[in-house]
């Protein structure tokens, strides 16, 4: 027997929330795990429930009771098809995955699991190593497989089951002549990959032990005068006033 349209339109518009809350939640919060297609049926299927809950509540409090399971569908055909509801319900599922991620972002499911954990020996995490160490580095001394040392601001790093790789800016390597770091390149250079095969050792770098405030400052000025857009404007500046010279001899 053939589905009713109204009963289709239904369940496609009653169903879909789901989805798009978790995709938007994937895809925000840079989620890279690997999740079987049965895991994201099941988030989705869960996530439609809560905002159908959600929206008929809010429904119900606002127009009228619905008493039945087979009345559900004539709520977008009551007096007519309500695009209203059906754009409402799919703004209120991306706002459901904006949240969530944002939530993940913060790292607020480690902070809960961090608080039940506090007082017990167990301390479980589902990321990786590579993924907690990686997670709020910023400055970072990075030993290569050919035993040189760099150091620079972590830009980007792979998760979940990736090769290791970090993705550097403001990249410096140790001098051993002078016993400091010095820029990689100070005409060219200002972001540096680090592949997995090069990486050896890693060590997160606090801000205690950061070359001091005036002395980053002063490799900027360096990168920066030794740079190619300084040259050119310096080249400029000189050309202008050899004209302004040679019009102040004519």
């Amino acid at each position: 027997m053939p589905v009713p349209f109204d009963t289709a339109v239904f369940y496609a518009v009653f169903v879909a929330p789901g989805f798009i809350a978790v995709m938007t939640v994937i895809s925000l919060a840079a989620i890279e795990d690997d999740h079987s297609s049965f895991v994201l049926l099941v988030w989705s299927l869960v996530a439609s429930l809560v905002i159908d809950t959600a929206f008929l509540a809010v429904y119900q409090w606002r127009v009228e009771p619905v008493e039945s399971f087979a009345a559900l569908p004539e709520i977008l055909f009551t007096p007519a098809f309500r695009a209203d509801y059906v754009v409402g319900i799919l703004v209120a599922s991306f706002g459901v995955g904006v949240v969530v991620s944002i939530g993940i972002l913060l790292d607020v499911p480690g902070w809960l699991r961090r608080l039940l954990q506090a007082k017990s020996n167990i301390k479980l995490n589902p990321r990786q190593p590579w993924a907690n160490f990686m997670r709020n580095a910023e400055w970072v001394r990075i030993k290569t497989a050919d035993d040189q040392l760099f150091m620079g601001v972590v830009s980007e790093w792979s998760r979940a089951e990736r090769s290791k790789e970090v993705w550097v800016r403001r990249p410096q390597r140790y001098n051993a002549e002078i016993g400091e770091f010095e820029p990689v390149d100070t005409e060219n250079a200002s972001e540096m990959l680090f592949l997995e095969k090069d990486i050896e050792r890693m060590m997160m770098v606090t801000r205690d032990a950061l070359p001091p405030v005036r002395d980053r400052v002063i490799v900027r000025i360096r990168n920066w005068k030794s740079s190619r857009w300084f040259r050119a404007g310096r080249g400029f500046r000189e050309w202008v006033f050899d004209q302004l010279r040679r019009l102040n001899r004519d």
